[in-house]
């Protein structure tokens, strides 16, 4: 029961974010992600939902979870360890490298040196490692069906920042897109 609940929370909370990020992308007048400001509607709900995506997911990981055996269970945890632990301590990294508050909506300068010379979106590359990780230690169906969704709206994230970049950062954004690819 508690993993349904969970996984249900999550689920609807990536939904949620799809329905409300599509609506902006075909909508000039709605705009949802980046929000226009850390105090606006936008940002609050953003927050919410992810941690509703987030947290039943960490508890939906953790009711799941069961002990594998054998050398199989050896080469799974320890390479998801490994994906898990170089995916989310780079993209925690990186995200620190460029301000918590820039990788939230806040304009606090474009970044183009360091990761992101090689990659416009060097956080959500990295944690689509550390999801392949965390999917390979759950070894669940739901969590990996989850994970799937974080990492959709991953892929889908660069296409309602770019409008917003280049309206914010103007000649020296649409510079660095042509310089830069967006997923490395």
């Amino acid at each position: 029961m508690f993993s349904q609940i969970a996984f249900t929370v999550s689920a609807v909370s990536a939904g949620l974010i799809f329905v409300l990020s599509m609506a902006a992308a075909i909508s000039r007048r709605f705009q949802f992600w980046p929000p226009p400001s850390k105090d606006a509607w936008q940002h609050k709900t953003f927050m919410l939902l992810f941690r509703g995506l987030l947290y039943p997911l960490i508890g939906l990981t953790a009711l799941q979870f069961e002990l594998l055996q054998g050398g199989r269970a050896l080469v799974q945890y320890g390479t998801g360890g490994a994906l898990f632990v170089i995916g989310f301590g780079l993209a925690f990294w990186v995200t620190f490298g460029m301000g918590w508050r820039n990788a939230f909506g806040e304009k606090l300068g474009l970044r183009t040196t360091g990761w992101f010379a090689w990659s416009r979106n060097p956080i959500y590359v990295v944690t689509w490692i550390g999801l392949a990780g965390w999917a390979l230690i759950a070894n669940s169906i739901f969590v990996s069906i989850l994970l799937g969704a974080w990492a959709l709206l991953y892929l889908a994230a660069p296409f309602l920042e770019e409008p917003w970049l280049e309206e914010q950062y103007g000649d020296e954004y649409r510079d660095y897109k042509g310089k830069v690819r967006r997923f490395v």
